[in-house]
């Protein structure tokens, strides 16, 4: 089996083969090499938070939202929440727009700043995270241990959030998730209703006010506007 070769340990040979640094300082060379260590270890951070968030666009990044005028966002606005206070502060942020204006995107590309930031993230279709819960029994461990992850994770995506009208079981497991998170991180919902016609899909008034407190009070709200991205790209 080849050995693994360090990002500084390939500086040190880089250094060595390579003229241009015969004019440097020892302490040069040494710092440069442990700079390229350092980046390697923060690329590889990195990619292992956002390969664990399920987020199935790894590629998503901020630096590629279109600002145009239309869309309602602008780049000091994009640029703001690159620098991730949202996630230190855990402020909700509630993604509101028609379909395909470009609700998930940016979504997932707050997960890749959040993962750049140093912070853990989950991704989740609302419909795929209810019907997940839905075939693990409540005394199975898997369940719990599912569940500590998204009660303990930084940022929290919820994707196409109440599209479709969910049963009292689901709204009620949705409150808990929302409830034990609350003091601890980020939620980010995408949806193409406003909070108040979230209540329609909930069954139950008093869950429903409960679930649109938690991720309403205090939140982000962007409202995207403008064409199909889908026909532009």
């Amino acid at each position: 089996t080849a050995l693994r070769m360090t990002a500084f340990g390939r500086s040190v040979i880089d250094i060595a083969n390579d003229p241009a640094f015969d004019a440097w300082t020892f302490s040069q060379k040494v710092l440069y090499a442990l700079d390229k260590e350092v980046a390697a270890r923060r690329e590889r951070r990195i990619n292992k938070l956002l390969k664990a968030s399920r987020s199935p666009n790894l590629d998503a990044c901020l630096e590629k939202i279109v600002c145009t005028p239309d869309r309602n966002i602008n780049p000091e606005q994009v640029s703001r929440l690159a620098h991730g206070q949202w996630c230190h502060l855990g402020q909700n942020i509630v993604i509101l727009g028609k379909s395909s204006v470009g609700k998930t995107y940016l979504a997932q590309a707050l997960l890749t700043a959040a993962c750049r930031n140093d912070y853990s993230a989950r991704f989740f279709r609302t419909d795929t995270l209810a019907n997940h819960l839905a075939v693990l029994k409540h005394d199975d461990p898997a369940r719990i241990t599912f569940l500590e992850d998204l009660h303990h994770t930084d940022v929290l995506v919820l994707d196409d959030f109440l599209t479709t009208p969910i049963d009292a079981a689901t709204a009620h497991q949705l409150l808990n998730i929302l409830a034990e998170r609350e003091p601890r991180g980020s939620t980010i919902v995408t949806s193409q209703f406003t909070p108040d016609e979230w209540y329609k899909s909930i069954p139950d008034a008093v869950i429903a006010e409960s679930i649109l407190n938690r991720l309403v009070a205090g939140a982000e709200i962007i409202t995207l506007e403008g064409t199909n991205m889908r026909l532009t790209q």
